[in-house]
């Protein structure tokens, strides 16, 4: 498997199961912006929460081929291996297939992972381990809490400024590489980088940052 990062926006995601597999699914494709669909006679309240709230779209019946027709991302989440088994097969035409039970056929996993703004981290055992991916993700989340997002949107904003700015590329990476000390996590400490980089462009003088 090759760690990639796929924009989901506007796709097509169709699972077929309607249990707390599905519902986890599902909601992490909607908060990447898929448009899902469910395939199951019955759903679990999770994802009849999210159908209320127009979410997802809902098909109470059984899976047939038609139903991943088009689909960009099909997630299958039953509990029945035969059943899993016929829909792999009727899914060669998906480009993307996860099979929730870890059968063969699927080219797609769902690794353990969470966000800090523009931050993604991702952890994956290749299905050796489940609950060790969600053991080193609660580590991870530990040591990058919530308000990490704030410093992510300070390098984001510095790199920024640097890209319209006409310091030199040794002068760039010297700062890029400056802001990444503890330090700069220090809110005050950032916005003094921020006006001292945009002071320093507007007047030209590109060696006054201190580096």
């Amino acid at each position: 498997m090759t760690p990639l990062m796929i924009n989901l926006a506007e796709r097509s995601a169709v699972i077929i199961g309607g249990g707390k597999v599905a519902c986890k699914r599902a909601e992490t494709l909607i908060d990447h912006g898929a448009k899902v669909t469910i395939i199951s006679p019955d759903i679990i309240e999770g994802l009849q929460a999210l159908y209320q709230r127009n979410e997802i779209q809902w098909e109470n019946k059984k899976f047939e081929p038609d139903d991943i027709q088009g689909a960009f991302i099909a997630v299958i989440a039953t509990n029945d291996l035969t059943e899993n088994q016929r829909i792999t097969a009727a899914a060669e035409d998906v480009p993307l297939l996860n099979r929730a039970d870890g059968g063969e056929g699927g080219n797609l996993h769902f690794p353990a992972h969470f966000t800090r703004g523009k931050l993604t981290i991702a952890v994956s055992t290749g299905g050796a381990s489940p609950m060790l991916a969600s053991h080193l993700k609660r580590n991870l989340e530990v040591h990058f809490p919530p308000d990490y997002e704030h410093y992510i949107d300070f390098l984001y904003e510095c790199r920024q400024l640097l890209k319209r700015s006409g310091f030199s590329r040794e002068v760039k990476q010297d700062i890029l590489e400056k802001i990444l000390e503890d330090s700069y996590q220090d809110p005050a400490i950032q916005r003094q980088m921020l006006e001292e980089i945009e002071k320093a462009g507007e007047e030209k003088e590109f060696d006054r940052i201190k580096r």
